[in-house]
């Protein structure tokens, strides 16, 4: 597998560029709720919806933003070996289809989800999927990797939806889900999956009223 490799200055050069990114292909970054506080001693998981190409870009910059931990991305291994430099801002790599890579994968997420200076972000889903799809697909991963591990972790659902509205470019919308401790998924994962579809139908029905309560890009939400 390959491991993250943070790099200082492709972190100061890349967090600014995908801002300008985000604005230069979308009119508005949208929040519909707070963010939530997370535990400070505990380590924290970030488990976005996967609906696009753009997700580690939405995901990253709201956790830059809201928690700024040592941050650590799940990819597709084939997709990291294209964008090697997402390594040096904290990409690592799995093979789903290898159990081996899984195996060296899962103990690599362990190790860094003991250290509450981090945050870890994987996609339960494990592939794109439509937004409208209905029901995702949520694999067991995450609650394979939480099992039998020595600390606790907080788990938070993000949820992301690109909408067209009355602008020539699409806006993203945002929602935080409930935090969940670790030990509570491992014992009933079904928690998990119903806060997670949760979560995105608040988000649906927030996009399809315009209820939002702040634009990333500083711009007015009325």
């Amino acid at each position: 597998m390959i491991k993250a490799d943070h790099n200082n200055i492709a972190q100061f050069l890349f967090y600014p560029y995908i801002k300008w990114l985000m604005k230069k292909h979308f009119a508005h970054f949208y929040l519909v709720n707070e963010p939530p506080k997370v535990i400070e001693d505990s380590s924290l998981l970030l488990t976005p919806n996967h609906i696009s190409w753009w997700d580690g870009f939405f995901i990253g910059h709201l956790e830059k933003k809201y928690y700024n931990r040592k941050v650590h991305i799940m990819m597709l291994e084939e997709q990291l070996k294209n964008f090697w430099f997402f390594s040096k801002v904290g990409a690592y790599s799995i093979k789903q289809e290898s159990i081996k890579s899984f195996l060296e994968t899962r103990a690599y997420t362990r190790e860094l989800i003991s250290q509450s200076t981090n945050s870890v972000i994987v996609y339960p889903q494990g592939e794109i999927e439509d937004y409208e799809k209905r029901p995702l697909t949520i694999k067991k991963g995450i609650k394979n990797i939480l099992q039998n591990i020595n600390s606790d972790v907080t788990i938070l659902p993000i949820g992301f939806k690109i909408q067209f509205h009355n602008e020539m470019k699409p806006v993203i919308a945002a929602r935080f889900g409930m935090p969940m401790q670790s030990s509570l998924l491992t014992n009933n994962f079904s928690v998990f999956e119903n806060e997670f579809h949760n979560n995105l139908e608040l988000l649906s029905d927030a996009v399809q009223s315009k209820k939002f309560i702040l634009d990333l890009f500083g711009k007015d939400t009325k």
